[in-house]
């Protein structure tokens, strides 16, 4: 019985022992979900100035409103390789948007590889963390029980992040790398994001995340990323000069 006993007892340790360097392993790969959709600063503006009636206002704020963006935020704290995947869109009726990101990957290097649908056409691209520039600046605010300060993009001030410090990683949606903090929420030109939840993922699903995206963005067509940001700021200065 002493022998049965023990072994019983070995096995519970093992099995702790396992279970707690399983759970070490997991806490090496952060998973942060997001809800994004169209409503920016920016559309909500453009949208004002276009629609004189309060009421239709409201009705076409709120099919903005309906329309989600749900994606996943992958990083790896040891490498810092990340990837950024759209899981799924709750589409509204009679709507579309000026796009969304399918996927973006970043190496230990900084280096980014992505693909997006802008104006209804699919764009691969590639470029490199030191391009995205921020502006810190001192407002604070509390954003989903974070405390967090807020940066906006050097190159265009309404493109602007809520980030926390007390999560030391420089990543988030899309391309909003750079920042000393976990990107909580942020606005872009014609789209935002909130962070709904902060997990962590197996090495093993970052993997296979991993080896999936690099498969569907095309580097080879690939145009700078710089290019992207070019393509959607004349866009949005067209959107702001039309009468």
């Amino acid at each position: 019985m002493k022998t049965i006993k023990t072994l019983v007892a070995l096995m519970c340790i093992v099995f702790f022992t396992n279970f707690t360097q399983a759970q070490s392993k997991d806490k090496n790969i952060l998973k942060v979900s997001y809800s994004g959709g169209c409503i920016s600063d920016f559309m909500v503006g453009m949208l004002k100035k276009q629609i004189q009636d309060p009421v239709q206002y409201s009705k076409i704020l709120k099919k903005m409103g309906d329309y989600k963006m749900h994606t996943t935020y992958y990083q790896n704290l040891k490498t810092k390789e990340s990837i950024f995947v759209l899981d799924s869109i709750s589409e509204v009726e009679n709507m579309s948007t000026a796009g969304y990101t399918y996927y973006v990957s970043r190496n230990k290097d900084g280096n980014i590889n992505g693909k997006e649908n802008f104006m209804g056409k699919t764009i691969d691209y590639k470029g490199n963390t030191t391009s995205i520039q921020w502006t810190v600046t001192n407002e604070q605010k509390e954003v989903n029980g974070y405390r967090c300060k807020k940066a906006h993009l050097k190159n265009n001030p309404e493109v602007y992040a809520w980030f926390a410090p007390e999560i030391p990683v420089n990543g988030g949606p899309s391309v909003f790398f750079g920042l000393q903090g976990l990107v909580i929420e942020s606005n872009g030109i014609f789209e935002s994001f909130n962070a709904q939840t902060i997990s962590y993922a197996t090495a093993d699903e970052f993997q296979k995340k991993l080896d999936d995206v690099t498969k569907k963005i095309n580097t080879d067509k690939a145009i700078a990323l710089e290019e992207v940001f070019a393509k959607k700021e004349n866009f949005q200065r067209m959107i702001q000069n039309a009468k």
